[in-house]
C-alpha cells in the first residue's frame, strides 16, 4: 500500500492543472437601426447559453436585460448586468483579473446572441447602448489572456468577426496563426470561433425553439447530443459536423443556417467542451431513438436531435428546471424523465402518448431541421477547408445607397448658399440705386434687383425642398 501517497499526489497536480473555465455571455435584443427589426430571443438565449457554460463548469458572467416573456420561463435568474458597452468592459476586466489569480491554465468562453451589421467594412455587435466592433471585442479578449479563448457568436454577419475582407472584398483564407495576421483583428493565440451564417449572411429565430436556430443547435450538441463516440469531450469536427447535418436538408438556402467552423491553430479536433459527469446533470442516453427533442415542464425546449441506429446518444440535461420530457417523433411517444441528477436510459423508460401541441405559424423551412440522423459518417465527412474560408457575403441590404441621402443634403447646402448670394448681391444693388440720381439708371438697377431676387426665391426654395428630402431619406433609410 506505499502507493497511495504517489496516487494522491498524482491525482492532487492533475486537478491542479486542470483549466480554469471563465464566460462572458451577452444577449440584446435591440436593432442597429429603424430598417431592422428587433430580436425576439437573444435573452432566451442568452440565459440557456449562461446555463450550459455552468454544467460544463464555468463561471460565466451574464449579460442581459430579459424581457417580461423571459423573466416567466426563467424566473430565478439574475443577470449580472445589462447589455451595455460598460457592463461588457466590466465583465472583461472582472474575468482578467480571475484569469491572472487562476492557479493554472484558464480556459475562455465568449457567447454572444445579437444583431449584428456591417459599417464602413467593419463588423459590430448591437448591444442595448450602442455598437461592439470586432476589434474591441479581440481587444477584451486579449486582456484576459487565456491560454485558449472560444467564441460563439449568433448574429447577422457574424462571421466576419473571424478574419477581414481582403483585396476586391473577398475573404482571407483562415490559416494556423491567423488571429495575429495584419489587416485583422489581433485576437490571442488559440482562439476558436463557431459562427452562424446564411446565402444571405442573416441568422434566424423560430418560435418552436423560441430561441435562435444557431444557437440552439450549439446547445443541443454541447449538452451531449455532438459526443458521436462518447468520450465526454465535443471537438470542433463533431459540433461543425452536428449543426451541419441539422441544416442539410431545408431546401431554400435563403433560410438554411449554416456554421463557420474556425478551430484554434486551424485543428478541428481541438476540444471545444469537456461534457460533465454526475451531478448536477441528468444523463439520458438514448438508442435509436430517431428524430426526437427534450423540454422542461414550462415548455422551454432544451435540446434536438435526431439518433442515428447503433449510434447512442447520452445528453446531460438540467435538473433546475422541473420536469424535462423528451417526444420522439416516429412512432409518436413522450416520456416523462425522472426529477433530480443520475443516469437514465431512455430504453427503460414507458413511453406515454405524447401532450397536445399547440401548433405555432413557424416558418415551413424549419420543419426539415434534424430530418437526418447525425453518424458517422456525417463526423468524418466533414472538413474545415470549406468552412475556413467564408463566401463573400452581399452588401447591406438598405432601401437606397448611402451616399444617396448625403448628396441630397449637399445638395440642398449648395442651393441654400447660392440663395443667400443672390440676396447679398440684391442687397447691394439696392444700395446702389439709393445713391444715384439718374432716372435710366435707376431702371436699370431696379432690374438686375427683381432678378436677383427671384434667383434667391427659387435657389432657396429648392435648397429647402433638397435638406428636408436628404434628412427624411437618412432616417427612411435606417442611418438614424
Amino acid at each position: 500500500m506505499r502507493w497511495w501517497p504517489l496516487l494522491l499526489v498524482f491525482a492532487s497536480s492533475v486537478a491542479a492543472a486542470a483549466p480554469t473555465s471563465l464566460a462572458v455571455v451577452v444577449g440584446s435584443n435591440a436593432s442597429p437601426s429603424r430598417s431592422q427589426d428587433p430580436l425576439r430571443y437573444a435573452d432566451d438565449d442568452a440565459i440557456q447559453n449562461a446555463r450550459l457554460l455552468s454544467m460544463l463548469g464555468a463561471r460565466p458572467v451574464l449579460l442581459v436585460s430579459p424581457d417580461a416573456e423571459t423573466r416567466e420561463l426563467f424566473p430565478g435568474v439574475r443577470p449580472d448586468g445589462p447589455a451595455t458597452q460598460s457592463a461588457v468592459v466590466a465583465a472583461f476586466e472582472r474575468l482578467a483579473a480571475q484569469a491572472r489569480g487562476a492557479a493554472g491554465p484558464t480556459r475562455l468562453y465568449i457567447f454572444i446572441a445579437a444583431h449584428g451589421d456591417v459599417e464602413g467594412n467593419r463588423a459590430f455587435l448591437q448591444l442595448d447602448d450602442g455598437r461592439l466592433w470586432r476589434d474591441d471585442l479581440a481587444a477584451l479578449a486579449r486582456r484576459v489572456n487565456a491560454g485558449e479563448t472560444h467564441v460563439v457568436i449568433d448574429a447577422c454577419h457574424a462571421s466576419l468577426f473571424v478574419g477581414s475582407r481582403g483585396p476586391g472584398g473577398d475573404r482571407t483564407p483562415l490559416g494556423a496563426g491567423f488571429s495575429q495576421r495584419a489587416g485583422g483583428p489581433a485576437w490571442p493565440a488559440h482562439t476558436g470561433f463557431l459562427t452562424a451564417r446564411s446565402s444571405g449572411g442573416q441568422t434566424h429565430e423560430w418560435t418552436e425553439f423560441q430561441a435562435g436556430i444557431f444557437s440552439h443547435e450549439v446547445r443541443s450538441g454541447l449538452l451531449g447530443g455532438a459526443d458521436l463516440d462518447l468520450d465526454g469531450r465535443v471537438t470542433y469536427r463533431e459540433l461543425g459536423a452536428f449543426i451541419s447535418r441539422a441544416n442539410q436538408v431545408i431546401p431554400n438556402r435563403k433560410y438554411r443556417p449554416e456554421v463557420m467552423t474556425a478551430p484554434p491553430d486551424g485543428a478541428l479536433d481541438s476540444v471545444l467542451a469537456l461534457l460533465p459527469s454526475g451531478p448536477p446533470a441528468l444523463e439520458l442516453e438514448i438508442d435509436g431513438a430517431g428524430r426526437a427533442f427534450v423540454e422542461s415542464e414550462r415548455g422551454v425546449r432544451l435540446a434536438d436531435l435526431h439518433v442515428a441506429a447503433g449510434t447512442p446518444v447520452r445528453l446531460r440535461l438540467p435538473t433546475d428546471l422541473g420536469a424535462v420530457f423528451l417526444s420522439r417523433e416516429h412512432p409518436p411517444a413522450e416520456y416523462h424523465l425522472p426529477p433530480g441528477p443520475g443516469r437514465v436510459l431512455l430504453s427503460q423508460l414507458t413511453p406515454e402518448s405524447p401532450r397536445a401541441r399547440a401548433r405555432g405559424a413557424a416558418h415551413e423551412a424549419f420543419r426539415h431541421l434534424y430530418a437526418l440522423p447525425f453518424d458517422r459518417a456525417a463526423v468524418t465527412t466533414f472538413h474545415a477547408d470549406a468552412d475556413l474560408v467564408a463566401t463573400p457575403e452581399p452588401p447591406v441590404e438598405r432601401p437606397l445607397p448611402r451616399w444617396v441621402p448625403w448628396v441630397t443634403l449637399a445638395a440642398g447646402a449648395a442651393a441654400l448658399a447660392t440663395s443667400a448670394g443672390f440676396a447679398v448681391s440684391s442687397h447691394r444693388l439696392h444700395g446702389s440705386a439709393s445713391a444715384t440720381t439718374d432716372g435710366v439708371e435707376i431702371d436699370r438697377l431696379n432690374r438686375s434687383m427683381a432678378r436677383q431676387d427671384r434667383a434667391a426665391v427659387l435657389s432657396g426654395a429648392a435648397g429647402g425642398a433638397l435638406v428636408l428630402g436628404g434628412l427624411g431619406l437618412l432616417w427612411w433609410n435606417g442611418t438614424f
